[in-house]
């Protein structure tokens, strides 16, 4: 149990952006780097939901004797597919996690080879360069919908008594389709604009309800044409019960790709 003296381990909601994000210079990759200093003590281990790993069942993966990180993505520089992050890691720990997670996740599945997507390693090696703790990843199931994530969130809180910090990567505006690579950084237009408004109103009023209806959002279908980068989110909702999440940044990149991330406190 966690000591009454000790400050909570947050939980996140990070952007993790394009790719690109991992060599570039913008303010996003800045606060990455300054990650580690939110804390109140490095992490025993961080469990990470990220928008590229769907199941249909809760699944397990990071927890082999040698993790590594995959290469998700098409039609990037050659020194993205040349990274290596090198991993830790803890058999004891894998163990324990394992077992705390069938206590709160039903029907939980293994994958324990499954290498880790980049919505995991793009935001945390910029982070952590050379953690010397293990990273897992937990995936998400669009199918159940988005309430479930909501409450896949407030069955994963406790873990952050035991010093698990937990994140969810995704991007809550993010429609690949109407990406300007050649836009200013920290620019966005006007719908995009006015649908992060809302979503933002409604996460100072801790508004669940409207939070799991983001295509009823001014210009929701523009903004979450599909779930999966949206639906992280919600699980550090889940998280933080009655209290509103606390932004980390506020930004966007490539015109209307959100950078706006949050921390359950």
């Amino acid at each position: 149990m966690l000591d009454e003296a000790k400050s909570l381990m947050p939980a996140w909601f990070i952007a993790h952006g394009a790719p690109l994000h991992l060599t570039g210079q913008q303010p996003v990759t800045r606060t990455w780097e300054n990650l580690s200093s939110l804390l109140p003590r490095p992490p025993r281990a961080v469990l990470c939901l990220s928008a590229h790993w769907l199941t249909s069942e809760p699944t397990l993966s990071g927890n082999s004797s040698l993790p590594t990180i995959q290469y998700d993505f098409y039609g990037f520089p050659e020194e993205l597919y040349r990274f290596q992050w090198p991993l830790h890691s803890d058999p004891k720990i894998a163990q324990q996690l394992q077992q705390d997670l069938k206590v709160r996740i039903e029907h939980l599945q293994l994958e324990p080879e499954r290498p880790l997507d980049h919505g995991v390693w793009v935001p945390l090696a910029r982070a952590w360069p050379t953690p010397d703790f293990p990273v897992y990843q937990l995936s998400l199931c669009p199918q159940r919908g988005a309430l479930w994530h909501v409450e896949l969130g407030r069955s994963l809180a406790s873990l952050r008594d035991e010093d698990i910090l937990i994140i969810g990567s995704g991007g809550i505006v993010h429609n690949l389709s109407r990406i300007n690579w050649q836009a200013p950084s920290g620019t966005s237009s006007n719908w995009a604009d006015e649908f992060m408004q809302a979503v933002e109103q409604a996460i100072q009023q801790n508004d669940i309800e409207a939070l799991c209806h983001p295509w009823n959002f001014p210009h929701g279908r523009d903004s979450v044409p599909t779930l999966e980068h949206y639906l992280p989110l919600l699980v550090i909702l889940g998280m933080n019960q009655a209290k509103p999440l606390t932004p980390i940044i506020r930004d966007w990149e490539y015109g209307n790709l959100s950078m706006h991330s949050y921390s359950a406190q």
